[in-house]
């Protein structure tokens, strides 16, 4: 006998197999890294990359502020930036083990614990920005639009126990940005204009969206 309760239960089972089919075509965490390392290069073209600087400027748009943006990194783990806007200072640094920061010409704080971790962690040189394996955890949850283009989104959990998600455009491979989870609330960060560097493509604009502006 038909009744409509079991119309729902076949509706309910429909439902179901359309997510399965949905997840079924979507990459693998392992498949999205492997296109994203073609694109940007190649693995082995990045595992000789052990220093690098980053120079450029530095817009904070809702306060109509331009400045100097320099960032160096020095293998295995080390950095220094120093942004320059407005007359102020604004610096962040790493011997690989002590984190600090210094803002307007104060004194350099050593950053706390957890977030020295995720910054040591996220501060990779050669290759190992493009080995997914580096994460406790990561998921590709789906498809969506991000920054107006079609993006696989995988979901991370660091080792450090930050999460995290990141976005890569389906028809390039290239990541366009992501999404840090935090205690102040999310923070998204959007990569474009990727441009070839000795064979090895890096995004040459980095907005950072905050509550104040971009």
């Amino acid at each position: 006998m038909w009744t409509p309760a079991r119309t729902a239960s076949f509706a309910v089972v429909a439902l179901l197999l359309s997510a399965a089919e949905v997840r079924a075509q979507l990459p693998t965490v392992a498949q999205v890294y492997d296109r994203f390392a073609e694109a940007v290069g190649g693995r082995q073209a990045w595992a000789t990359v052990h220093n690098r600087a980053e120079q450029g400027t530095a817009n904070i748009t809702f306060a109509g502020v331009k400045g100097t943006y320099e960032r160096y990194y020095a293998g295995p783990n080390k950095f220094r930036m120093t942004i320059t806007v407005g007359g102020s200072k604004i610096e962040q640094g790493t011997n690989g083990v002590v984190v600090w920061g210094a803002q307007a010409g104060t004194p350099p704080v050593k950053l706390p614990a957890a977030d020295a971790a995720y910054i040591l962690e996220g501060n990779v040189t050669g290759n190992a920005f493009l080995d997914p394996t580096r994460f406790a955890k990561a998921t590709v949850v789906g498809q969506e639009t991000f920054d107006g283009v079609a993006c696989y989104r995988v979901n991370v959990v660091t080792k450090s126990g930050r999460s995290r998600s990141e976005f890569f455009e389906v028809a390039s491979g290239l990541r366009r940005g992501q999404i840090v989870s935090g205690d102040t609330g999310e923070q998204k960060s959007v990569y474009r204009d990727y441009k070839v560097f000795e064979g090895r493509s890096l995004p040459t604009t980095n907005v950072q969206s905050t509550a104040q502006g971009d």
